[in-house]
């Protein structure tokens, strides 16, 4: 394979992530680095200048070195400076979950005991009973979405950049919580450095680079991949609101956007939207998409209408972001996720003995590295079964072929337990991702008296019966036939979580007979 990043040496360094912004404004200060619709763009001194802004209000209020701020913002110009802002003073930033629920964000609050809120108008209707109910909320904060700051301190009042090391945190991420209470994963500087380094170099990114960031900014695929990325390597960042692919093709023209991340139920929507749209979208080099499987019809049919390059972005919070991909100019074998980046080592283990496993065969893949968390915040029951040997476990089931090339199985567990027989869902959904008229299907157990778990198929189509879809399964010698839906439930529309992945746990529970 063609490619020599993934044999890359990154050098290791210990600093602040201010750093890299300080570095970006002295070689690009007039250059724009967020791009905004209806007002000013931000130049990279524009953007310093916010930080500081930022920074000075913290110090004003006392808040310094390790201390917890919360974001609890919308996708706005005005999250990058907050981010940047909290860790020029040597705190950590908790980037919340907009699409929780009070109990989910009083959880995740308590969990983390933050002394300041920054948030926005947008949803302060949160806002007020998140402050009765978290006791060490001192500070909450009101911001522009915008990012004018105005009615913080002068840039010039803010304090001298506090320096952190490899294993101080950044940021403390929480996980959606759909398998439970939300987890807050820890992500140090070295974390986020080294991760956005990698993904710097195995995307080739330029300061001519414009990302467009369609994910949430609460994400590791909104803040880690196409905001920070570019930022680090004096390149230009657009931030969409919310998720909507009219505004995405409609970012993409405005700003000459090379780049963008989606998740497969995205670029699904993405592709509805391109069929009665107009935009402009040739700038377009390429696009990484992660998140869940997706089928090999909807990559090719999006390759196609944008000719643009797909990069596979196989990743965790607990990997800070991607840790397999490809370089978008190398040719991905079909099904494969792609080879593991330069921040990061993997192995294939059994999942009964931890051995690890031959080429070809599967297991739950092992990470270990610069970009892996050292661990939850505060749940060291969690972390003692995180790791073995320093080994991050993934939970996910994939196998390695000869080359080195990663393909995804299931996470661990999703598979369907149906009659002694172990069913990866991906699987049954690639197939019937093939038949006509199917929009979007998702595949999950459902409990049954005599198999344990029923293997449910959840379709999105027009003009589908359930017998043709048993029909076109039968047809299928590529799907054996424990394999087969035994439930096929037809739907309007799929759950999801706040990084726009497909919500199996609330849609089990939708169809539950």
């Amino acid at each position: 394979m063609s490619g020599s990043y993934f044999t890359l040496k990154i050098d290791k360094c210990s600093m602040n992530l201010c750093e890299y912004l300080a570095r970006q404004v002295k070689q690009q200060s007039d250059s724009p680095a967020i791009k905004r619709r209806d007002v000013d763009d931000l130049t990279y001194n524009d953007l310093e200048a916010q930080v500081h802004r930022v920074a000075a209000l913290l110090d004003e209020r006392d808040i310094g070195e390790d201390d917890h701020i919360a974001v609890y913002m919308p996708n706005c110009p005005a999250y990058v400076p907050l981010i940047f802002g909290i860790w020029h003073v040597g705190a950590v930033a908790s980037p919340l979950n907009i699409r929780f629920g009070v109990d989910d964000l009083v959880f995740v609050l308590e969990d983390i005991q933050p002394t300041v809120l920054f948030t926005s108008g947008v949803i302060a209707d949160k806002t007020d009973e998140l402050e009765s109910r978290v006791i060490s909320l001192e500070h909450v904060v009101e911001v522009d979405e915008e990012g004018e700051f105005t009615e913080f301190p002068a840039a010039n009042e803010a304090p001298s950049r506090v320096k952190r090391l490899d294993e101080d945190p950044a940021i403390i991420m929480h996980t959606s919580g759909t398998t439970g209470d939300p987890k807050g994963v820890v992500q140090t500087h070295r974390n986020i450095g080294a991760q956005v380094d990698s993904g710097i170099a195995v995307f080739r990114l330029a300061p001519d680079d414009t990302a467009v960031v369609a994910m949430p900014l609460f994400h590791v695929g909104g803040l880690h991949g196409p905001a920070l990325m570019p930022l680090f390597s004096g390149g230009t960042v657009a931030i969409l609101p919310k998720w909507d692919p009219d505004e995405l093709l409609r970012a993409i023209e405005d700003v000459g956007a090379t780049y963008t991340g989606l998740v497969p139920t995205m670029m699904v929507d993405t592709l509805e939207a391109a069929e009665a749209s107009e935009y402009d979208t040739t700038s377009l080099r390429f696009c990484f998409f992660g998140g869940s499987p997706a089928p090999e019809p909807l990559l090719d049919n999006f390759r196609e209408t944008f000719q643009v390059e797909l990069s596979n972005y196989y990743g965790q919070t607990e990997n800070a972001g991607v840790s397999i991909t490809l370089d978008p100019e190398d040719d991905l074998p079909p099904g494969a996720l792609g080879k593991l980046t330069p921040a990061v080592r993997g192995k294939v283990v059994d999942i009964e003995t931890g051995e690890e496993v031959e080429p070809g065969e599967q297991g739950e893949l092992l990470l270990r590295g610069d970009i892996i968390t050292p661990g939850y915040w505060e749940r060291p029951d969690r972390n003692e079964a995180l790791f073995t040997d320093g080994w991050l476990h993934t939970e996910d089931i994939v196998r390695r072929d000869e080359d080195g090339y990663f393909y995804y199985v299931d996470r661990k567990d999703d598979i369907i337990h149906s009659g002694g027989e172990k069913v990866p869902p991906s699987k049954v959904e690639n197939v019937l991702q093939d038949m006509p008229n199917v929009e979007a299907v998702a595949v999950f157990g459902t409990d049954h008296d005599r198999w344990g778990e029923a293997v449910t198929a959840a379709i999105i189509g027009d003009d589908i019966t359930e017998e043709e879809v048993e029909a076109f399964c039968e047809s299928r010698e590529d799907l054996p036939g424990y394999m087969k839906p035994r439930r096929i439930v037809f739907v309007d529309e799929f759950p999801r979580t706040g990084s726009q992945k497909i919500d199996k746990v609330a849609l089990a529970d939708q169809v539950e007979p």
